[in-house]
């Protein structure tokens, strides 16, 4: 059978007694107490449990987190040691090339040394040289103006190349004529074709022209048959409107006329309106002026009384105010005493925090000062470092240039030396050369006869100069001759040109070839 909610079965005695509900039982309070309880110690472990599980998540999130840290810390840290060692690495590095650049450069210096005797054997070969250019250079100038003098002196020369000159101006004169005559007819072409398309341009025109007039005509007749229409229109309309402003100015008439009449009566009834109007207004105007003159009176009583009330209740005020300003005063004495005691107080204490603050203040800048210097002082010595180094080099590099500037100055004083000593030798081989070439003259002048020594030269030196005048004028005659064929050969090209373009064109004929 079903059973009631909030009873229970309960066996015992003898077969089975019958059920009993819950709230009826002696025990009810304790077992429901002791539900509560159950229930209660159920969420208190529950809560517990999961403060646990919260906790150790947490710890299991800042162990992770600290984990995370110190493995970025320890990895920054390599990270820098490092970044440290590559740039101590790099500064060696740097210091080794800059050293070895330093040795290349000082061997460079002293391999391209050059000794005086290679300088020497230079500006020689250079004086030599420059010395040719210039005799050749010379000596072509002086064949060139040889030959324009030589080729100037001869009249056949002189008479071809004014021929061959006025040849070539009438070929040019040819070529120019030939040029003008193919540009006019160029031209000519030019100006009938634009002739022929001004023609056709003008046809167009007329053509156009007359189909503009006859669309013009016929957009007239169509604008005249329109507006004919429009006139038609436009009266049929205007006679409309006239009769239908007639029509309302009638209406207007009756309509002002009622109008009229309507505003008659109104004027009337409103005279009617405004007496009766006045005559309530002069009624409760009087009501008005006896409840004011009553309200006025009312009014001065009120006023009286309460300027009494007033006067006393601000007497008692003053009395009052007085007793309080005494209570007042009293008190503020009493606070005065008291605030120079706790302000004596503060003041010892005031004055030790300012001395404590002042000597942290003090330790503070001391050690900041003694930072400072620190920092100065590796800053002088690095600096100083620096100039010292600096000086060295530069004490390096004057010595070196006085230790070359002296090995020059001793080399052009070895070369001057042996120049020196080169131009003595070679003045005292003139001089003896000199002398011998004068000794061995005056011994052959007394050998022999001078008249005979100068009769046997004057015959050497005529048939010297007859065998070079027959060189030269042989000389001559092959030269005259290849520039006699070379005119010819000029000559002969210009007039087949000439006869080829004539034979080519067959237009106008010069006056010289007629």
């Amino acid at each position: 059978p079903p059973v009631a909610r909030g009873r229970c079965f309960l066996g015992g005695g003898h077969g089975g007694a019958m059920a009993v509900p819950l709230y009826m039982r002696a025990d009810r309070a304790i077992i429901k107490r002791q539900q509560q309880e159950f229930a209660h110690e159920t969420l208190v472990a529950s809560q517990l449990d999961q403060f646990k599980v919260e906790q150790k998540g947490l710890w299991e999130n800042r162990t992770a987190d600290v984990v995370r840290n110190n493995r970025v810390k320890s990895k920054a840290a390599a990270l820098e040691a490092q970044h440290r060692a590559s740039l101590q690495e790099r500064r060696k590095k740097l210091a080794t090339k800059l050293h070895n650049e330093q040795k290349a450069y000082e061997k460079e210096m002293v391999d391209r040394e050059e000794t005086p005797q290679q300088r020497m054997d230079k500006m020689a070969a250079r004086a030599y040289e420059l010395k040719k250019r210039r005799e050749d250079e010379r000596k072509a100038i002086v064949q060139e103006k040889l030959y324009q003098q030589w080729r100037s002196g001869l009249d056949d020369l002189r008479t071809m190349d004014s021929k061959i000159v006025e040849l070539k101006t009438i070929a040019d004169r040819d070529y120019q004529l030939d040029e003008k005559a193919a540009m006019m007819a160029e031209e000519k072409a030019h100006d009938e074709f634009y002739d022929r398309l001004w023609h056709e341009g003008y046809l167009a025109k007329i053509e156009r022209e007359e189909r503009e007039k006859e669309l013009k005509r016929e957009r007239n007749e169509q604008q005249k048959k329109t507006l004919a229409v429009q006139v038609d229109l436009k009266d049929s309309k205007v006679r409309e409107e006239k009769e239908q402003e007639e029509q309302e100015a009638i209406e207007m008439k009756k309509l002002w006329k009622a109008q009229e009449e309507e505003e008659k009566q109104a004027l009337v009834r409103d005279r009617i309106l405004a007496k009766e109007e006045r005559k309530k207004a002069d009624e409760y105007m009087a009501i008005q002026q006896a409840n004011k003159a009553q309200e006025e009176n009312l009014e001065r009583d009120f006023d009286r009384r309460f300027i009494d009330g007033v006067l006393e209740r601000e007497r008692k005020l003053a009395e009052q105010e007085e007793a309080e300003r005494q209570k007042a005063r009293k008190k503020a004495v009493e606070y005065t005493e008291a605030l120079k005691k706790e302000m004596a107080k503060k003041a010892e204490s005031e004055e030790q925090l300012i001395r404590l603050q002042h000597e942290e203040s003090e330790r503070q800048w001391q050690k900041r000062y003694e930072q400072w210097e620190k920092e100065e002082l590796a800053r002088r010595g690095l600096m100083e470092e620096v100039y010292n180094d600096r000086a060295d080099q530069v004490r390096l590099k004057q010595e070196m240039r006085e230790r070359l500037k002296g090995e020059m100055e001793r080399e052009r004083a070895m070369a001057e030396a042996e120049v020196k000593r080169l131009e003595a030798i070679e003045k005292e081989r003139m001089e003896g050369e000199a002398l011998v070439q004068q000794r061995h003259q005056e011994e052959l002048f007394r050998q022999m006869d001078f008249h005979q020594v100068q009769r046997h030269r004057q015959l050497q030196q005529h048939a010297i100069e007859q065998r070079q005048a027959a060189i030269a004028e042989e000389k001559v005659r092959r030269a005259v001759a290849a520039e006699k064929e070379k005119a010819h050969a000029i000559m002969r090209d210009v007039m087949e040109k000439r006869q080829a373009k004539s034979m080519a064109t067959r237009g106008t004929v010069a006056p010289w070839d007629k």
